[in-house]
């Protein structure tokens, strides 16, 4: 059971939140720690908002793979691998899982907990949190033939799982939204996905977790986990040692170094992402967009669009690249060339913390058994953050967990030296 249990939460992004809403509605005595001015400070502030088990692939794939390796030598391009010798083992990793058949899997897994996923934000909307939630659907939109073809032959994958999937040519698609342009030849409209704004849906779960008793605190940065007997005692931290029954490590791109200064290896790594936003006009857009082949997604929020994309493996370097920025809106303004010419209201950029399979990270640790690992959600951080707060909870609480857990253990990955 989990209730009366002290519980430390690591990281104050859509996972963190959504984990302290779980196990303080479990009656844990919980408190989460988020070295950020605020709350959703790394990536969960800016994420495209979508939530869409019908694209939530890992990134692994041959495809990607192709990609990465054209753009060695193109750092504008919208999956790029910065040539850097740590790097170099994530890589290696990396490219054993780009096997169709380790693809498959993973797909499956998370098409699974994103399917889950959706219905839990769709309860925390039910249940009056002002999540933002939005259910009008998800297009993704391809602007050559090549690119239509993939997403039909993933729309009927995505099909034969049981998500419901509608083809569209190009006409259909500027019908359901006539912001398209020319440009785009058909695409694949997902009518049961939804979107929301990223900071505002960590906002509406934080407050339903202080309410549920959590204690939130910013401005607080984990140190070092403290090490007991083969388990962990706590953390320290920058305002002192938080005493600690269970600690769930849910800090993102940032994982890696706490779990390794404890004996515990994650091989989670930064994959830069941006977004800029634009003012919103009467004529939208309307549907949130996934453009194909420039991997840019456009989402209609309150009172601005959000032009989000692109993939830089980069460690943890949080600079910005000017030339990435022109690239994300260049590619957007292709698929909408309304969106060009509008005054740019706010760039950002983040780290999506990814595991080398591209599969989310969510168990307790072989090595330290009341530490849980939630992290590796790459650009699906948002979409799973609800059923990632759920598993947590189950594995907190020893219960029967309500989905298969075997894709995402933490104990699949083996230091290769």
């Amino acid at each position: 059971m989990v209730g009366g249990q002290d519980v430390v939460i690591v990281g104050g992004g859509a996972i963190g939140v959504c984990c302290a809403l779980e196990l303080a509605r479990a009656g844990a005595q919980v408190t989460l720690i988020e070295r950020g001015a605020e709350l959703a400070w790394g990536c969960s502030a800016g994420n495209a908002g979508f939530i869409c088990p019908g694209h939530s692939a890992p990134i692994t794939s041959l495809e990607s793979l192709e990609l990465g390796l054209r753009n060695l030598l193109k750092p504008d391009g919208a999956f790029y691998l910065k040539v850097d010798p740590s790097l170099a083992p994530w890589l290696a990793r990396f490219v054993a899982a780009c096997r169709p058949d380790r693809v498959r899997r993973g797909a499956d897994a998370m098409r699974e907990l994103a399917t889950a996923s959706l219905k839990l934000h769709a309860s925390f909307s039910e249940e009056g949190l002002a999540t933002t939630f939005s259910n009008r659907g998800i297009l993704i939109a391809a602007e050559t033939p090549e690119g239509l073809a993939s997403l039909v032959a993933e729309g009927s994958a995505n099909a034969q799982a049981g998500l419901r999937t509608e083809e569209l040519d190009g006409a259909e698609a500027r019908s359901l939204e006539p912001e398209l342009g020319s440009s785009v030849v058909g695409g694949m409209h997902y009518p049961d996905e939804a979107h929301c704004d990223s900071a505002g849906f960590v906002e509406a779960i934080a407050t339903a977790a202080r309410d549920a008793g959590a204690k939130l605190q910013t401005r607080v940065e984990a140190l070092r986990l403290l090490r007991s007997g083969g388990r962990v005692g706590g953390v320290e931290t920058t305002r002192g040692r938080l005493h600690a029954d269970t600690v769930v490590l849910a800090a993102g791109a940032w994982t890696s170094q706490l779990a390794r200064d404890a004996g515990v290896f994650v091989p989670v790594v930064g994959g830069k992402g941006y977004h800029v936003e634009l003012p919103d006009k009467p004529s939208g857009p309307r549907v949130p967009v996934l453009f194909k082949e420039s991997r840019v997604a456009v989402t209609p929020l309150s009172g601005r669009v959000r032009i989000g994309g692109t993939f830089e493996l980069c460690g943890l370097d949080e600079s910005v690249s000017p030339r990435r920025v022109a690239a994300l809106v260049a590619g957007a303004s292709r698929g909408m060339p309304n969106l060009s010419g509008r005054t740019r209201l706010s760039t950002w950029r983040g780290l999506r913390p990814c595991a080398p399979d591209g599969v989310p990270i969510i168990g307790a640790s072989e090595r330290l058994p009341n530490l849980v690992l939630a992290t590796g959600h790459a650009h699906m951080g948002l979409a799973l953050a609800p059923i990632t707060g759920r598993l947590v909870r189950e594995i907190v609480g020893d219960e029967e967990p309500s989905h298969d857990l075997q894709a995402v253990r933490p104990d699949r990955f083996r230091p290769l030296i």
